[in-house]
């Protein structure tokens, strides 16, 4: 079951949204991890089998794709926190309806302002 990480520079409330749904969700916030740098939470998210879902992609794309299996990310454009909801929920939708559903093994979810999924292999 896919686990994810929220990132501290989308809302926490994707936590809410996840749970709902039936997977589990960290904010950073949440965890005390707030203000850490990009590469703790890469080596965490790693150590502990977290999907990350980040607003900061650029700078996790350079990490991610040094690493030979990682458990994926989830990206998110910077719109308003309300519609970062509606945008996770877009990205969840792609996950259960792929055939066979995604797991997100060295994956990653670019997700645009209208709602549009992309699904890349990284590394």
């Amino acid at each position: 079951m896919i686990q994810f990480l929220i990132d501290e520079d989308v809302t926490p409330k994707l936590r809410e949204v996840a749970n709902a749904r039936g997977y589990n969700a960290y904010p950073i916030q949440y965890l005390g991890w707030k203000g850490r740098k990009d590469p703790e939470i890469r080596r965490r998210m790693l150590e502990e089998d977290l999907t990350l879902v980040t607003g900061n992609w650029r700078d996790f794309r350079p990490m991610l794709k040094r690493e030979e299996i990682h458990p994926g990310a989830i990206s998110l454009p910077d719109v308003p926190r309300a519609q970062q909801i509606l945008l996770f929920e877009a990205a969840l939708d792609f996950i259960e309806t792929s055939d066979p559903p995604l797991d997100m093994i060295n994956y990653v979810l670019m997700v645009d302002e209208a709602g549009n999924v992309d699904v890349f292999p990284i590394p």
